[in-house]
């Protein structure tokens, strides 16, 4: 962890000055949390009338040596809910401005972030506990949390204002909490407050939580008297029913207004945005960081070593997946790679970890191997983290970059699955059964041949 801390700390000046101002949603989540602190409510109008995103926002003119975005809009127009009530309402989530509200209060941006990166950090031994559980030694499971935390596409949004990293922090816990065959008092009631909680960070994590829920009452169900389980329970019910109250308050129904996103997309749109989010030119998970790829190839290892542990998972994780593939802007637009993904992405520390701790050590290199791609694709954007962010045309400014310096064209060979440039259909099917391919080829590697090197050496020891 102090590793993962000391390197989110290096980074952020550079990531404070480059991207500066505040672009995305990140500007709402800090005007949402102005207002709760300042005007103790949670209406906004007076808060864009006085302008008070100016605060976070550069002088005018810029001051010589600029480093930032080299082009904004000084008037910042609201992300408002479509609200039956009088006023200007946010149509983000609330959790993540409640978490940042006291350390923005006392630090400004500079604040924001540091509660963001402590979330990023606690979720680096969150995923070293998991390693743990997994079958690893210290060891394996601190190289593997650390490897995946200060890369993409985790260690960009630690140190960027969206609730992608805190809801990791609580998802992981929970499963893992969950997962287990007894708790601790505290541990019952923090997985009670990590789940309760989660929805209200972004409520398309809702179908999750009420998975999560489901799975305490099976699991929990021997203690559900003691004061402890009691308590959880009623953390989970409260962050539930206090959700549904306010979707009532503010949209007159249970269920957050559908016109504040974007909407949903019917079968062919959900496979489509299904392999988007994993191939995508720009967005695709395995284009930033191809080792998730031997991590869900090396899935079998991790259902032999911690079975419970990895149906817990596939439980909690499934819904959130279907719903973010059927979302029509799965890719998450003004952001770094693999936005929705991050959530979930720690959990690739288990299989890795069941993996790599039961075959020989050789193995380790090829894993390494792998993710050092993503590890450069990383380090290109921690020079300038201007390049995390793509404009929808298709081109992938790591990779790119990557390409100049190897004097090589893979940029322009990647498929794009986002509709404001998309590849044509033919394309985008090959490139979905290629995927299927690479898996298949990979989990033979990870799964199949180490087996087999095995069986070998029995027979000749016999």
């Amino acid at each position: 962890m102090l590793v993962v801390a000391t390197g989110y700390l290096l980074l952020l000046p550079t990531f404070l000055s480059r991207l500066n101002p505040l672009t995305g949603d990140e500007p709402f989540y800090v005007m949402t949390a102005i207002s709760m602190v300042r005007d103790h409510d949670l209406d906004e109008s007076n808060n864009y009338e006085n302008r008070d995103y100016d605060e976070f926002y550069p002088p005018d003119p810029l001051p010589v040596g600029w480093r930032g975005w080299p082009g904004f809009p000084r008037d910042l127009p609201p992300h408002p809910a479509v609200s039956e009530r009088d006023g200007l309402y946010t149509k983000h989530g609330l959790g993540l401005s409640i978490l940042i509200a006291l350390p923005y209060t006392l630090g400004g941006r500079v604040g924001a972030d540091l509660l963001v990166m402590l979330c990023g950090t606690l979720l680096a031994g969150q995923m070293y506990l998991l390693g743990r559980a997994s079958g690893a030694d210290g060891r394996l499971a601190a190289a593997i949390a650390a490897g995946l935390a200060l890369t993409l596409p985790i260690a960009p949004y630690a140190l960027l204002l969206f609730p992608e990293v805190p809801a990791a922090l609580l998802l992981l816990f929970a499963v893992r909490r969950l997962a287990e065959p007894d708790n601790t008092p505290l541990q019952y009631v923090l997985t009670g407050a990590a789940v309760g909680f989660l929805p209200w960070l972004h409520q398309r994590f809702a179908p999750t939580a009420a998975v999560l829920v489901v799975i305490a009452l099976v699991r929990w169900k021997r203690w559900v008297a003691t004061k402890a389980v009691l308590a959880s329970l009623a953390l989970m019910a409260l962050g539930g029913a206090s959700l549904i109250a306010y979707n009532l308050w503010l949209y007159g129904q249970p269920l957050q207004n559908t016109r504040d996103h974007a909407g949903f997309n019917r079968f062919g749109g959900t496979v489509n945005g299904l392999f988007g989010l994993v191939i995508d030119a720009q967005w695709g998970l395995f284009i930033a960081a191809p080792v998730f790829l031997l991590a869900l190839a090396a899935t079998p290892w991790w259902l032999q070593r911690a079975r419970r542990l990895a149906l817990i998972t596939a439980a909690a994780v499934t819904p959130y997946i279907v719903l973010v593939a059927a979302y029509k802007v799965w890719w998450g637009e003004w952001g770094p790679p693999a936005r929705y993904l991050v959530p979930i992405v720690p959990f690739a520390a288990g299989p890795l970890a069941a993996w790599l701790s039961r075959v020989h050590p050789a193995w380790r290199i090829l894993a390494a191997g792998v993710w050092a791609i993503g590890a450069a694709l990383s380090l290109i954007g921690y020079r300038n983290p201007q390049r995390f962010y793509h404009h929808p045309d298709g081109v992938n400014n790591l990779v790119s970059r990557l390409d100049e310096l190897l004097h090589v064209n893979v940029a322009q060979r990647l498929i794009v699955f986002q509709p404001y440039a998309v590849s044509p259909r033919n394309e985008r099917e090959a490139a979905a059964y290629l995927v299927l391919a690479l898996l298949i080829l990979a989990y033979l590697v990870v799964r199949v041949l180490p087996q087999l090197r095995t069986g070998r050496k029995s027979l000749t020891s016999d």
